[in-house]
């Protein structure tokens, strides 16, 4: 008989058919169900694995059995006349057509919008606002304290990865990190972080080798649309294969659109060392802490780093950031860790020109040096390549604060960030926005009690407002959040030589000198402690103020930065004469050098130019800058670094507008202004015409009051025990009898 007759009566081709369309809708269905459980891979792989198996075994009992009346028979036992594989074969056609249908049907559900959707390619994403993605924080799955940094880093990387994909929309690592161990619901965070997508995991680390499990979750629907696990081998090349393979799944499965250079960039492997890579991990979960030991700890670990491996791109950028934040955390001296920084940077850029971090670094360097327009150039590099880079949008808003662009600055501050937020609150501040400033630094002491940024904060609304005494609390609060950072200890000082106790003052400037000698802060503080006492020509201010020169030409302008300016200033005026004095002045600030518009950095140092060119009879100079700073500072708020202050009635009194300074004066002190007031009435260049005019008398001898009523008030706090106590400090010794502080 014809083999092929033969095949069709025994209903083999049936059978084979109805097989393969059977077992297609059970993969399809199983794939589905596993996927949404969350199950691994290799569940999957194997039940395919099963019904293919089936299938030469499904084609043999066909072949070789018959189904009969009498139950299945071998085929060589029925007698022909009682064969029924032609019924047989009707009732296979009537199941090949119900499984059709249902495979069918299966299909058109699988590709209509808004229907359960499988993982992966089939997915319909109709609107790009489904391409934005919040990656949570990794759960980390050893159950080990040590390897917290390890899946922290991973799940920074991995951001930073998938920020390579300039059609999708990743929400950055701060933001996230606010909803790590939080119990809220999916689609909750997805609303708060305003993305369709969530992506959740853990990773597990035991020995040489690693897990890495991530769900890919819709966040309207709340369900799985895709999900995979990682078991590999623990070296870095897998690390990052399994960082790339995550970001082309995830833009598989949304549709993204990657270009070949950013599937190129994702593939990129910084580094084959692991050890390499796990030090720079640590390094920068140290730098982020932002403490003045932490700081430390950082440069040493992006150090070893890069002894493991001299061309490891991210471990230079990282290296220098933290030389450059070792001045404002650390207290370290920008002159030597600014150039340091700048030589790790430009190293980090000459590996990889498109580096963001390198990029982002070298921008807030340049922002640190003054250097506005380099500054932004990078910053903006930086955040073209990776959209996600909190820092770059922090560094961003720090610049554009600096040239006095209030709104744009805070539009780039991430309201989710610890240390961006502090930011946005110091812009409120600065602006004179108060309740607003306060209300966001007040949070953050709440949801980051162990950070000093928001005490700062609250101590610079304070400040502002005049309340030295209200500072005070928040002030040793900073301290005690970060004892290491002698910013901290300088501020308290600075307000005890505002209050006029100077011996307090003297203790808390000694305490940040030890722990960081010739540090330029402390070296501040102890010229203004010079002059508070009426040591003005002192040996020690005057060297001070020299070795404090080169910081001026910065639009990072301290509390007495402009004023060691001038004691240098009066002391080169004394000894050199007029014109080298004034060319010592220009060496160190660069005020003509600057190609910009007149502005409001050159008004910190307005009075001081202007004394120097009139004594080099350079009047009608010296009267085209005063109308300038008069004209940019009369459309300017009070009080605030960004604020007039004493700079506006120091001009209209150069100009001889007595009665327009003195006016001006009345609106700053009943405004609440108290910064270096002291120094204004006692010392300042511009009001020597005035020093002995009694309205000048009576306004300083109201301040001097309202700071011994605040010192007082002080030390009833401190009796009280309203006071924090740092340890290894004495408390602030307020003298019985300190009545009004001598003229």
């Amino acid at each position: 008989m014809d083999i092929f007759a033969e095949l069709k009566r025994r209903n083999v081709f049936r059978v084979s058919i109805a097989y393969a369309v059977i077992a297609w809708v059970l993969a399809q269905v199983a794939d589905l169900a596993f996927d949404n459980f969350g199950a691994p891979a290799w569940v999957s792989k194997s039940i395919l694995f099963i019904l293919i198996l089936g299938f030469p075994l499904a084609v043999f009992f066909a072949w070789a059995f018959e189904l009969t009346p009498e139950g299945v028979k071998k085929e060589k036992d029925v007698k022909r006349g009682e064969s029924i594989t032609a019924d047989t074969g009707k009732k296979l056609n009537t199941l090949l057509i119900g499984v059709l249908v249902v495979a069918v049907g299966f299909l058109l559900f699988e590709r209509i919008p808004g229907g359960e959707s499988t993982p992966s390619d089939e997915i319909v994403v109709t609107d790009s606002s489904k391409l934005s993605i919040a990656v949570l924080p990794f759960e980390n799955r050893s159950n080990r304290s040590e390897d917290e940094f390890f899946t922290e880093g991973i799940h920074d990387d991995l951001l930073t990865t998938m920020a390579n994909i300039g059609s999708m929309k990743v929400i950055s690592r701060t933001s996230v990190m606010e909803y790590k161990d939080t119990t809220k619901k999916i689609p909750e965070i997805a609303k708060e972080l305003g993305v369709a997508n969530i992506l959740e995991g853990g990773i597990q680390r035991s020995g040489n080798q690693v897990r890495i499990n991530v769900q890919l979750i819709d966040a309207d629907t709340d369900e799985h649309l895709w999900a995979e696990i990682y078991d590999r081998q623990l070296t870095a090349e897998n690390l990052f294969a399994i960082q790339s393979e995550v970001s082309q799944a995830i833009a598989g499965a949304l549709h993204a659109t990657l270009s070949p250079e950013e599937s190129q960039r994702i593939k990129t492997v910084p580094t084959e060392s692991l050890e390499a890579y796990e030090s720079y991990l640590l390094g920068r979960q140290r730098w982020t802490t932002r403490t003045a030991e932490s700081t430390a700890e950082a440069v040493e670990l992006f150090l070893k780093a890069i002894d493991l491996d001299s061309e490891y791109a991210e471990a230079w950028a990282g290296l220098g950031d933290a030389y450059r934040h070792q001045v404002s955390y650390g207290g370290l001296s920008r002159s030597v860790q600014l150039p340091k920084a700048e030589k790790a940077i430009n190293r980090a850029l000459a590996i990889d020109k498109d580096l963001a971090e390198g990029h982002a670094a070298l921008g807030g360097l340049m922002s640190q040096l003054g250097r506005g327009e380099e500054a932004v150039y990078h910053l903006e590099r930086a955040i073209e390549l990776n959209p996600s880079y909190s820092p770059a949008y922090n560094w961003m808003a720090l610049t554009l604060r600096g040239g006095g662009q209030l709104e744009e600055a805070n539009e780039m501050l991430d309201p989710l960030s610890a240390v961006l937020r502090a930011n946005l609150g110091y812009n409120k501040i600065d602006f004179g926005q108060y309740a607003k400033g306060v209300e966001i630094l007040k949070r953050l002491t709440e949801t980051h009690p162990d950070s000093a940024f928001g005490y700062r904060g609250l101590t610079r609304s304070q400040m502002m407002q005049g309340r030295y005494d209200q500072a005070m609390p928040w002030a040793l609060q900073a301290v005690l959040a970060d004892p290491s950072d002698v910013g901290w200890r300088v501020q308290v000082a600075y307000l005890l030589v505002n209050l006029g106790d100077n011996a307090s003052a003297a203790q808390w400037i000694e305490s940040a000198r030890e722990l960081q000698p010739g540090n330029d802060e402390v070296l501040q503080s102890e010229m203004s402690l010079q002059l508070r006492m009426g040591i003005a020509e002192s040996a020690t201010a005057v060297a001070t103020a020299t070795e404090l020169s080169s910081l001026a030409g910065t639009n990072s302008v301290d509390f007495a930065t402009p004023m060691s300016v001038e004691v240098l200033a009066r002391r080169n005026l004394a000894k050199l004469g007029p014109d080298a004095a004034l060319e010592k002045f220009l060496e160190t600030t660069d005020f003509l050098n600057d190609d910009d518009a007149y502005t409001f950095w050159h008004a910190h140092y307005a009075h001081i130019f202007v004394h120097l060119l009139r004594q080099t009879d350079s009047e009608e100079q010296a009267a085209a800058v005063l109308a300038q700073t008069i004209e940019l500072l009369e459309d300017t708020h009070l009080l605030g670094r960004a604020g007039s202050e004493e700079r506006l009635p120091a001009a209209y009194a150069l100009a001889g507008r007595d009665e327009d300074a003195l006016n001006s004066l009345r609106k700053l002190v009943d405004a609440g202004w108290r910064h270096n007031w002291w120094f204004v009435f006692d010392h300042h260049w511009s009001f020597e015409a005035l020093r002995d005019n009694p309205e000048f008398q009576s306004l300083r001898m109201e301040i001097a009051a309202d700071m011994a009523k605040q010192l007082e008030n002080i030390r009833r706090m401190q009796r009280n025990g309203k006071l924090p106590t740092v340890p290894g400090m004495e408390p602030i010794k307020v003298p019985e009898e300190t009545g009004v502080p001598p003229i």
